[in-house]
């Protein structure tokens, strides 16, 4: 597995964790799951680390994204797994220019179907295809 895909996968577990717990300790959690996990490197930390803020900075701005690319499926509906992969995805899409859309796309599919549902893949992936035709427009509105 690359590190890129480590650190996102950790970020994940780390966002899940946060969410889960009602959105409490992040700097614990962070610090709990880095001491269980083993062979971390400086930069899968980092990477993960920068996703992680990113999400929570523009919490509120990417779920409002998100739930406005969905008919009838509210965010508030979806598995906590799906939304975290989607934040992360769209932070990777809005703010990480050495990331390629396309890479970060890929990425949120393949997480999902090792870490969510059978359809979960399909799902993001409709998701992020939507918010990418007007990611001009959405980026805009970080700004």
């Amino acid at each position: 597995m690359g590190k890129r895909r480590k650190a996102r996968i950790l970020a994940l577990k780390i966002l899940y964790i946060y969410e889960i717990n009602e959105f409490s300790n992040l700097d614990n959690i962070i610090d709990e799951v880095f001491r269980i996990e083993e062979n971390l490197t400086d930069d899968v930390k980092d990477y993960s680390l920068n996703l992680i803020k990113k999400v929570t900075l523009f919490f509120n701005k990417l779920n409002e994204i998100i739930d406005s690319v969905t008919k009838n499926w509210s965010i508030q509906r979806m598995a906590i797994i799906d939304k975290n992969i989607l934040r992360i995805a769209l932070v990777e899409i809005f703010f990480q220019d050495n990331v390629p859309d396309i890479v970060a796309i890929d990425e949120a599919i393949e997480i999902a179907k090792l870490y969510s549902t059978s359809d979960s893949g399909g799902f993001v992936n409709g998701i992020l295809d939507k918010i990418l035709k007007n990611k001009e427009k959405y980026l805009s509105e970080f700004k």
